[in-house]
């Protein structure tokens, strides 16, 4: 009853082949319209081959121990492969004797589609994974019916071990995956009867119901994963069928509905298919993440030990690309994600127990699912890039790349050249039509789940055509979900003969690695010739001097203060270096200054960045403190860029110099515990009526730009003395309840040495938790407050020592609630709130 071993292997060389190419498949737009919708249904054809299975023609009562899913449950799916057979070497050992795998499960004893027990082992692991749903890899066909005839038989043979395997699990109090479909089309093209089958005649829409009807009718209900009611089905590609429509879903749904009990599928169209379904996903997951709808990702890829090929490796790297794909699904989620694959070890996508990895992918998975179903939002991943102002790659014969990659791929090869002086590459012909250039961003470079960025291209304005940049974005319109969003502008070419710059603003951008190789954008070009030498990729919410070398001095504050530190006045104990922040507290009696005093740094004209936040305020009227430039150390003069609050006028910011008092103010709503950016310079003019000295405040979360204009200026040169000193932060004054944190300081003037601004990672905000009045119910409502899209875990304690989680919070707009169901159980409790993970 196992299939052949020479035609099985033979059949997966030439399968396996097709897959890969079908996964780089070119784009299609996908416009179909659905016949059920038009009130169009289709007529039942003859059959083929009647059920093979006993569980058809069901009632309601057939389902009386199933349960489903609803659709707003976070679900975990995995592609489950079960055509091993030990005892025949099928798909283990090639037909001329060679390893047929890649990687190898842990042991091949008993390692069999025919064995419960090897079932029973992988249900249970993929229980420890945190796996809801199994797809077992179906390759079942009117065509494979006959045990001894078939080249798929294993996939009847193979659900009867796997269903006994499920019972006694269920029998011994667990709850292992339900299970799904996974519907591999190939046999639309390779099967045993040597039919290509056309999904928009009878016949055709008849053989696609069958294979499927067939599988179910072989597994009692109980065992069905159903999302609100619906078995859920994957179809793999579409390029199998010789042509399809959207008649063969809706005929398959109408023929299920009549066979189970009323029941229609929950189908799962690969994007391949131009056709309405439930739900869509992209294949290809095991080589980066992919989310048209339902989420693919994997551990990476490596087919060298398949015959006939020439090896494509998508390196593991340790498990860090595996979970570098998991953080960023966590950061833009969808309801389900399909790990790929569970245990495809041809191809090494597996994730399940293997010689190589022992079970580190089991528990990898585990520890990224639970924080799926929890809804936790990672941190970004750090790297080189994260705190510069741009990423940039330079075009010529050997790129020079910097945060930016440029790769050619078979839609989008480019060629080295030199045009009017320049080294560059211009976008070869594609044959099957357009011309692309294709990047990619490093991780690290990526800020958030949804970024504004800029993208500057440097161009050669030949004669006629156009271009824009395709981006992994926003726009659900775009091509497979976005992934491929066009830019609002178009640039056209007019054959000025010069070397251009053009700049793209784009909206929404999630630069997930969606687009053909994994890229994050495109240029698509309609002209021929088209050549450019420069691409940036400009993160407008980053100040200019972040990445770029000046001359200057930063300090980060990460240790106790050098003697270039000087307070004058009261801030000798009003400034301490903590936990990576400079904590500057405000005074009763006056201000006072922490003046940078650097050889070199006494000057007229110099400009300061720094990132600080109020962390508290004083009663009444307060003044935290500030930024100072060209400050005298005996405390005569010197300007003061100050946060102030009162009862009268609100939140501001103001001008203060040492001898001339309060200058100009201005109403600003700052907030606590939100990280400002502050950017005050002084450089005098001789001119009356035009400023001397510059300051702005704004927003230091990664996504609001610099404004263009300064909030504040002030003219006092040459109608007063000019000023010249140092650079510093400023300790307020007030009732002395302020404090200020800073956690980066930048000065910049010609006198300094050059050095390279590297912006250290911004400190999340403190988490404070306040307790609501107990429910009627007896929960606790529990206020939770912190950095906007970040997690924290709320944790409890009846003795201040011992803590237990209590569950995981994401505060998408910095604030949420937790109640806590547990409170009446105790005299009392406290409670804590933390990062997480």
């Amino acid at each position: 009853m196992s299939p052949l071993l020479a035609c099985g292997a033979g059949r997966r060389k030439t399968f396996r082949a097709i897959r890969r190419l079908a996964s780089r498949s070119r784009l299609l737009l996908l416009a179909a319209a659905s016949l059920g919708a038009l009130g169009l249904v289709e007529p039942i054809a003859e059959e083929i081959n009647p059920p093979l299975g006993p569980y058809v023609h069901l009632t309601e009562a057939d389902f009386t121990n199933s349960s489903s899913f609803s659709t707003n449950t976070p679900l975990v799916a995995t592609y489950y492969f079960y055509w091993y057979d030990i005892y025949s070497n099928a798909h283990i050992v090639d037909g001329d004797g060679t390893d047929a795998l890649t990687d190898h499960p842990p042991t091949l004893t008993d390692f069999s589609y025919k064995s419960k027990a090897w079932h029973e082992t992988q249900l249970t692991d993929t229980m420890d994974a945190g796996i809801d749903i199994v797809l077992p890899v179906y390759w079942g066909a009117p065509s494979e019916r006959n045990p001894t005839s078939s080249q798929h038989y294993w996939s009847y043979a193979g659900l009867g071990p796997l269903i006994n395997a499920r019972d006694d699990l269920l029998q011994a109090g667990k709850q292992p995956p339900r299970i799904g479909l996974f519907y591999d089309t190939s046999t639309l093209q390779y099967n045993s009867w040597g039919e290509h089958i056309d999904l928009t005649t009878a016949r055709g829409r008849e053989w696609f119901y069958e294979s499927i009807r067939d599988f179910f009718s072989l597994i009692p209900p109980r065992h069905w994963a159903m999302i609100n009611g619906q078995p859920v089905v994957f179809l793999y590609n579409s390029s199998f069928a010789v042509a399809h429509d959207q008649s063969c879903i809706d005929y398959v749904k109408q023929a299920f509905a009549r066979d189970f009990g009323g029941r229609v599928p929950y189908l799962v169209r690969e994007i391949s298919w131009r056709v309405q379904s439930d739900n869509v996903y992209a294949w290809g997951g095991a080589l980066g993440l992919k989310n048209p709808g339902i989420a693919s990702l994997g551990p990476g890829y490596n087919d060298s030990a398949v015959p006939g090929r020439t090896p494509l490796i998508v390196d593991r790297q340790g498990g860090t690309f595996f979970e570098r794909n998991w953080t960023r699904f966590l950061w833009n989620p969808s309801r389900i994600v399909a790990v790929e694959t569970w245990n495809e070890y041809h191809e090494a996508t597996d994730i399940a127990a293997s010689k190589e990895y022992g079970r580190a992918y089991i528990e990898l998975t585990r520890k990224y699912v639970d924080m799926f179903k929890a809804g936790v939002r990672p941190t970004l991943p750090r790297g080189p890039y994260s705190d510069v102002k741009f990423v940039s790659a330079t075009l010529q014969a050997t790129n020079v790349e910097t945060g930016l990659d440029q790769f050619d791929f078979a839609d989008g090869a480019t060629v080295a050249t030199n045009v009017a002086g320049s080294n560059c590459r211009g976008a070869a012909p594609n044959p099957t039509g357009g011309r692309y250039i294709y990047f990619r961003i490093d991780d690290s470079f990526k800020w958030a789940s949804s970024m504004q960025a800029q993208v500057d291209v440097e161009y050669f304005d030949s004669s006629g055509g156009s271009f824009a940049v395709e981006f992994d974005g926003s726009d659900t319109n775009a091509p497979f979900n976005g992934a491929y969003t066009r830019s609002s502008t178009t640039v056209y070419l007019n054959g000025s003969q010069l070397w251009r710059t053009a700049r793209f603003n784009l909206s929404g951008a999630h630069f997930m690695n969606s687009q053909n190789g994994g890229a994050d954008f495109r240029l698509a070009v309609s002209a021929d010739p088209f050549f450019v030498r420069l691409v940036k990729v400009i993160r407008p919410g980053v100040p200019d001097e972040a990445g770029q070398v000046v001359n200057g001095y930063q300090d980060n504050f990460t240790d106790t203060l050098n003697t270039n530190w000087v307070a004058i006045g009261v801030a000798s104990n009003r400034c301490q270096p903590t936990n990576g922040v400079l904590r500057i507290r405000s005074s009763t009696n006056s201000i006072g200054q922490l003046l940078l005093t650097l050889p070199g740094a006494n000057t007229t004209t110099q400009e300061l960045l720094a990132r600080t936040r109020i962390m508290r305020l004083a009663v009444s009227d307060a003044m935290p403190g500030g930024i100072a430039v060209a400050a005298s150390t005996n405390g005569q003069t010197g300007f003061s860029y100050l946060l102030r609050s009162t009862a009268q006028a609100g939140r501001r910011t103001a001008f203060r110099e040492t001898s001339l008092g309060w200058g100009p103010q201005t109403t600003f709503a700052w907030a606590t515990n939100v990280w400002y950016w502050l950017r005050l310079r002084h450089a005098a003019n001789s001119v009356s009526g035009l400023p001397d000295v510059w300051a702005k405040t704004w927003r230091a979360d990664g996504l609001t730009p610099e404004p263009i204009g300064w909030l504040l200026v002030w003219d006092y040169y040459p109608g007063q003395p000019l000023r010249t000193g140092f650079a510093g932060l400023v300790s307020g004054a007030d009732s002395g309840g302020s404090e200020m944190e800073c956690d980066f300081f930048l000065l910049k003037a010609d006198s300094l040495p050059e050095i390279t601004v590297i912006l250290p990672e911004q400190k999340p905000a403190l988490a404070s938790l306040a307790a609501g009045r107990p429910l009627t119910s007896g929960e606790l409502p529990l206020q939770l407050m912190g950095e906007p899209n970040r997690s924290y875990e709320v944790e409890a304690s009846i003795d201040l020592a011992s803590w237990i989680g209590l569950g995981a919070v994401e505060l998408t707009k910095g604030v949420a609630e937790y109640l806590d169901p547990a409170a009446t159980n105790f005299t009392y409790r406290f409670y804590r709130a933390r990062l997480w993970p």
